[in-house]
């Protein structure tokens, strides 16, 4: 099986000269890590020049967001690779993801993601992460857990809403589940930061998502959704 495991990101220098080594050493050669950069202006793209990884490789993306990032740096050589692996800058999925990615492929799940547990002690935030293994609760499906889809999945499903500048990954499940493929929650968790609740609060955090996934599920226009995110949240 040959991944291809794509990062969108836009100003994730940090989190990247981290991420990065742990991700090609698992990889080991079996597939190739995209960095989608959607605009940095802090050093991304000078660190990536730096880093001289064979299995990473960097895109500097058209358009900016996370839909269409990911969306351009899937359509890299897609008869190069059998599975696509999304996932944020900071997270960080279990050692063997590869290997629990293709043992739910041959099992015949060609979607799927990870439950998720935070980089935190906070019993709040454990409450969270336990509904995560929810598989049909839509709330709980967040980008943060990743997003792994075979070839012929991305192609029946057409990719993320390249229109979408938020709740991209909440269109893309909803999509999977619309067509009935078969869809996995590995029982294994991917490490989310908890870097927005530290920078805001755990009721601030949870208010502004319920409300923000309300008004998707109720079609409100995507700006008055990410004006609602930038007027209740402190950036992190």
């Amino acid at each position: 099986m040959r991944l291809h495991l794509i990062i969108p990101v836009v100003n994730e220098r940090e989190n990247l000269v981290q991420l990065l080594p742990y991700l090609a050493g698992e990889l080991a050669g079996r597939g190739t890590i995209t960095v989608a950069d959607g605009g940095s202006t802090d050093g991304t793209a000078e660190m990536l020049d730096a880093l001289t990884k064979q299995d990473v490789q960097y895109l500097r993306c058209s358009k900016r967001g996370r839909a269409p990032q990911m969306n351009e740096a899937a359509a890299l050589q897609p008869e190069r690779y059998d599975v696509l692996y999304f996932m944020h800058a900071d997270t960080r999925p279990p050692h063997g993801f590869y290997d629990d990615i293709k043992r739910s492929v041959d099992e015949g799940y060609p979607v799927g993601c990870y439950r998720f547990r935070f980089d935190s002690d906070s019993p709040l935030l454990a409450i969270n992460a336990f509904f995560t293994r929810i598989p049909r609760a839509l709330s709980c499906r967040g980008g943060d857990q990743s997003l792994f889809l075979t070839s012929a999945a991305w192609r029946e499903l057409g990719g993320f809403d390249g229109s979408m500048q938020i709740m991209e990954d909440y269109d893309i499940i909803e999509r999977i589940w619309a067509r009935e493929i078969p869809f996995r929650v590995i029982p294994r968790s991917i490490t989310v930061s908890a870097r927005k609740y530290r920078a805001n609060s755990w009721l601030r955090v949870q208010l502004a998502n319920w409300k923000v996934f309300r008004m998707y599920k109720a079609g409100a226009p995507e700006q008055e959704m990410i004006s609602l995110y930038r007027r209740r949240l402190r950036p992190w």
